[in-house]
């Protein structure tokens, strides 16, 4: 019974969800419910981090006065704090549009904590009416990028594997480059300042089809992708520099936009050849047999200077053009223009390439590089003589060293006679003092002796004075006396003499 009343419940439950979906469907099929914005992955710069801008249009016929909701969720769990809200009614014509629809991060949270910016990412945006509903994924981006959609075409239908290029117009930088898909579409992030006109230069290539390109202009506070259409047709024959190459340096070919002509730029060395290696196709397929020519042009000093090249076939419809750039170096950098063109058959194409030949500086080096070899083998040479001279040197201060030492051991030798000479002196210098100590004392007994001499002397001299008044004495007697008498007299005077002259000798003998 049980499992009949269970079985009974299960199928009655069956039939509600039937019926309920029955009437899901005719109501969708009733009322022609459609969201057509935002449509799935569109783009929107996300301008203001505390708000989500976008357009939101609705499209139901059967529902005039119905209430439209609207739910949304981001990443990182970003969702609003209530299952959703209402954002106005489908009007008497069955639609709902909404401009610049501002959803701020009052209304949401993430991971319960109440939001305070948004990040850019995939947001989700569910819009109901009644029992429709639809969710559509869009993408809002860096105010610094604007999302760029390029469709290329050719002879009415998408073109597929066309390269899109985009330039900034103002420096003719490179930005962004993408392919377009089978759908003949590049969807393309381009940098962007949402404050002011963008403006750039977007190029579609692809081989066996003319080069086609437009310029772009981006207004500020743009939201929305930007879409631009390029329309393109086949060529039969078509030469495009593949690269260039200079001093054994490679430089890939970059095409730019000059005053509205496309042209491809490189850079040489003055006085070195620069090769352009060209790649001829008709309708896609390489081929040999075509002439082609750059003529180049560049100003001296005011002056325009001319000439041409012919390019040489190098196999697998690859040309090589070379050039030789000449040598102005007073005037370096300067820009040499070529105008190339090729013929094959009937058909004729030709292109432009700016090349701004700069100082040879690798030239410059290889220079320098002779002039270091050079220097390195002065510099050998003169340490080989350096080396000879060391040597020599060294063999002089060996024989200054044996001399030396020959020196020391003869100054050795002096000083050991100086050692002896000082003994001596020294021993020389005690006699004398002895010597001179006694002489000193025999000195002070002469000079004793002296003064005793000199009292005696004195005595003498007192005696003689006596002597000399006895002998005046004795001279007046004489006078007085007989031939005998003085005769007797003068003995007696010579006999006195004597004496004295013995006392004397005795004097010095002592002395």
């Amino acid at each position: 019974m049980n499992k009949i009343f269970g079985l009974i419940v299960i199928v009655l439950m069956f039939s509600m969800v039937f019926a309920g979906t029955f009437s899901m469907l005719n109501s969708k099929a009733s009322t022609g419910f459609e969201v057509i914005s935002p449509f799935p992955e569109e783009h929107f710069a996300l301008i203001n981090d505390t708000e989500l801008i976008t357009n939101i249009s609705v499209y139901a016929p059967g529902l005039v006065g119905a209430t439209v909701n609207l739910a949304v969720t981001g990443p990182y769990d970003i969702e609003m704090t209530s299952a959703g809200i209402p954002i106005g009614s489908i009007g008497s014509t069955g639609y709902l549009n909404l401009t610049n629809y501002v959803l701020p991060t009052t209304l949401f949270e993430a991971n319960g904590t109440p939001l305070t910016h948004f990040i850019p990412g995939e947001y989700n945006f569910t819009i109901s009416v009644g029992l429709n509903h639809a969710t559509v994924p869009v993408y809002f981006t860096s105010p610094n990028e604007v999302e760029m959609v390029v469709s290329v075409y050719s002879n009415g239908q998408p073109l597929q594997g066309v390269t899109v290029d985009v330039y900034n117009e103002t420096s003719s930088m490179f930005l962004v480059s993408n392919t377009t898909d089978a759908q003949g579409v590049a969807t393309l992030t381009v940098p962007y300042v949402y404050t002011m006109t963008n403006t750039y230069n977007v190029t579609a290539t692809k081989p066996g089809y003319k080069e086609v390109y437009t310029t772009v202009t981006v207004p500020p506070d743009q939201i929305s992708a930007v879409s631009v259409k390029l329309t393109t047709s086949p060529v039969t024959f078509v030469i495009t520099p593949y690269y260039f190459e200079d001093e054994g340096i490679q430089e890939p070919t970059v095409p730019t936009v000059i005053n509205g002509e496309q042209v491809y730029v490189a850079s040489g060395f003055e006085g070195t050849t620069l090769s352009m290696i060209i790649n001829a196709t008709e309708s896609g397929v390489p081929i040999s047999g075509a002439t082609i020519t750059g003529k180049y042009s560049y100003f001296v000093n005011g002056v325009e200077k001319t000439s041409t090249s012919t390019a040489t076939y190098i196999g697998n419809g690859m040309y090589n053009l070379s050039i030789m750039l000449p040598v102005a170096t007073n005037y370096v950098p300067y820009t040499v223009s070529i105008a190339v063109t090729g013929s094959y058959q009937s058909s004729t194409y030709s292109f432009v390439a700016l090349v701004s030949a700069e100082a040879n500086y690798i030239g410059i080096i290889e220079q320098l590089n002779s002039t270091v070899n050079t220097l390195s083998a002065e510099v050998s040479l003169l340490q080989s003589e350096l080396s000879s001279n060391v040597t020599l040197l060294k063999s002089d201060i060996s024989s200054l060293n044996s001399t030396i030492m020959t020196l020391e051991s003869e100054l050795s030798s002096l000083n050991s006679t100086v050692n002896t000479l000082k003994s001596e002196l020294a021993s020389v210098n005690s006699t004398l003092t002895t010597e001179v100590n006694s002489l000193e004392s025999k000195v002070s007994t002469l000079s004793s002796e002296v003064s005793s001499l000199n009292s005696e002397v004195s005595s003498l001299n007192t005696t003689v004075s006596s002597d000399h008044s006895s002998i005046s004495s004795l001279s007046s007697k004489v006078n007085s006396m007989s031939t005998l008498e003085y005769a007797a007299l003068g003995i007696a005077i010579v006999g006195l003499i004597v004496a004295i002259v013995a006392i004397v000798l005795v004097f010095r003998k002592v002395a």
